[in-house]
């Protein structure tokens, strides 16, 4: 299956700066961390990605054994894990068992 091309691929992120930086000039993000070895990761992308199709807010995908740092600076202990970021903020983190309604009422009240 084809990523949507709204998914910006993880090779994008190299630094926990370069991170900082697309948070300073997006309003709106998704960071979405996963694993290689995740099953769990790969079969919530797609309805994450099904969610955000009506709504102009780019996904971040980050793999936690590429990016450790990241990870670490955002204490990301498991995956799957999504936060949303408004405005440089986190409001609204999901992890493990992820609450996609939650996450659709959160994206609805942009």
């Amino acid at each position: 299956m084809e990523e949507p091309i709204n998914i910006k691929t993880d090779s994008l992120i190299q630094t926990y700066d370069h991170l900082k930086q697309l948070l300073a000039e997006e309003e709106q993000v998704i960071l979405y961390f996963s694993s290689r070895d995740c099953n769990v990761c790969h079969a919530v992308l797609p309805k994450l990605m099904n969610l955000v199709n009506d709504h102009s807010i780019k996904v971040v995908k980050i793999d936690i054994n590429e990016h450790v740092e990241i990870a670490g600076q955002l204490l990301i202990f498991t995956v799957p894990t999504i936060l949303i970021m408004y405005d440089g903020r986190e409001v609204l983190r999901e992890s493990r068992f992820i609450d996609l309604q939650k996450v659709e009422r959160m994206l609805n009240s942009f």
